[in-house]
């Protein structure tokens, strides 16, 4: 029998229900007009049940978080605008590094580890609410999808601990999938892009059945493999000619040596129709502390060469920025086809060598600071009749801390022997909403096309 995603009678949160969930604001700004200002309303139904070591902290569990990816979908008769969207691997939180022999790994705390990742719909009443109204949970071949990091060993392992609230070890799972971005092509089908593996996904809407998964060496370069943990596939795109385009997050790490040397982000195309791909270099900006800092976002085609993306992170000067950019890859080389001379991937490149490569070029739009943009991650994007969407990630209302200890840094402590050495770990609510914003642009994005 064919399953539809499943739909949602629009009920509030008691939370929501307080919350203004439409503010409007014309802002002086050389090229945004208007931003509509939305909080995501979701309904208690989708909150994602806890009853663990801090659950005074969330007596209603986790709320929903379908902030990772945005596309899309239609607009209805009405005007009302409805969004594709996808939410990550479920409630995680940073966690001390476990002691493992004479190594140290990173860990992960999963809280509630049976969670299923999931698709879903916003409907967006303009000048009303922005509401989930349909969710489906993602499966693999009828197994319902893990968020929970895959064995070591396999392809996409990032080499996590998985850990429990109080720190216990738990076990991996080969269904594992960290959705980040969404993209539908002109068949209905979801393309969804993963950040473990780093894998891209096709993905049945009215089921959550998985159709299709690229991975680095089975239809994708082998080289993705390098990307550092938890930095793998963020935006993904369908183009109008029915090519997808996956952008990394961060610089690959090759050999564990290039994440802070590297001076770019692999961008992929795929044909469906032929299987080929080739690789792009999108220049990361220059003042960050560190290059690995740099974390791209979201990927939304605007024809078959140019995109919107976003790149955000700290700055040396400790600075957040999340900053709008149009690129064209048009022209660039492919990286499937150059190397250095010694044969190395150009991610080994000296400003001398990289001065040969034809990079992505790219054209600033604005930072979403200049307009009051606060949340940390602005992950999904879309474009919508001169308007541009854009949603947060708030990791599903939480964030971790030590207690008691020379770092309130939770990666910053460690674990023997299943023991905390220092201080207690705690989840909090982090009080971030999911917001959504449309900016209304005074000029069209073409004439931000790079020259």
């Amino acid at each position: 029998m064919r399953r539809h995603l499943f739909a949602l009678p629009l009920l509030l949160s008691p939370l929501a229900a307080f919350a203004a969930p439409y503010a409007l604001d014309t802002p002086a700004h050389p090229v945004v007009s208007v931003v509509e200002r939305y909080e995501l309303q979701s309904p208690p139904a989708l909150n994602v049940p806890y009853q663990g070591e801090f659950s005074s902290e969330f007596p209603q569990g986790f709320p929903f978080a379908p902030g990772s990816g945005l596309a899309l979908k239609k607009i209805d008769k009405d005007g009302a605008l409805v969004f594709w969207a996808v939410g990550d691997r479920g409630p995680n939180g940073d966690a001390p590094k476990v002691n493992a022999g004479e190594k140290q790994r990173s860990g992960k705390v999963f809280p509630t580890p049976d969670y299923v990742p999931r698709l879903a719909e916003i409907r967006v009443s303009l000048a009303e609410r922005a509401s989930v109204t349909a969710s489906q949970a993602i499966s693999y071949e009828g197994k319902p999808a893990s968020g929970l990091p895959l064995p070591d060993g396999t392809t996409g392992a990032t080499g996590e601990a998985a850990l429990s609230d109080r720190l216990a070890l738990l076990g991996n799972s080969p269904l594992g999938i960290d959705p980040e971005g969404v993209s539908p092509d002109k068949e209905g089908k979801l393309w969804v892009s993963d950040e473990y593996g780093p894998f891209i996904a096709r993905i049945d809407p009215s089921s959550g059945a998985v159709l299709k998964q690229l991975a680095p060496g089975k239809g994708l370069p082998e080289v993705l493999a390098a990307r550092y943990p938890n930095r793998g596939f963020e935006g993904v795109a369908v183009a109008p000619n029915g090519k997808v385009y996956a952008i990394m997050q961060s610089t690959l790490d090759i050999n564990r040596e290039t994440r802070h040397q590297a001076a770019f982000v692999r961008v992929v195309e795929y044909d469906p129709g032929s299987g080929a791909t080739r690789m792009f270099a999108y220049p990361i900006d220059s003042g960050y502390k560190k290059n690995g800092d740099a974390k791209l976002g979201d990927l939304v085609a605007i024809d078959n060469t140019r995109f919107l993306t976003v790149e955000q992170g700290k700055g040396a000067d400790k600075v957040m920025r999340n900053v709008l950019y149009v690129i064209d890859l048009a022209g660039a080389d492919d990286l499937g086809e150059k190397k250095l001379a010694d044969g190395r991937e150009f991610e080994y490149a000296k400003a001398e060598e990289l001065a040969g490569l034809k990079t992505v070029r790219k054209q600033r739009v604005l930072d979403l600071r200049e307009l009051g943009w606060q949340a940390e991650k602005a992950e999904g994007l879309a474009l919508v009749e001169g308007r541009i969407a854009v949603i947060n990630d708030n990791d599903f209302g939480l964030k971790a801390e030590i207690s008691g200890a020379a770092s309130k840094d939770a990666e910053d402590g460690l674990i023997i022997d299943g023991k905390l050495q220092e201080g207690r770990y705690a989840l909090k609510a982090n009080r971030e909403a999911t917001t959504l914003w449309l900016l209304h642009l005074k000029q069209p994005l073409s004439s931000f096309f790079p020259r």
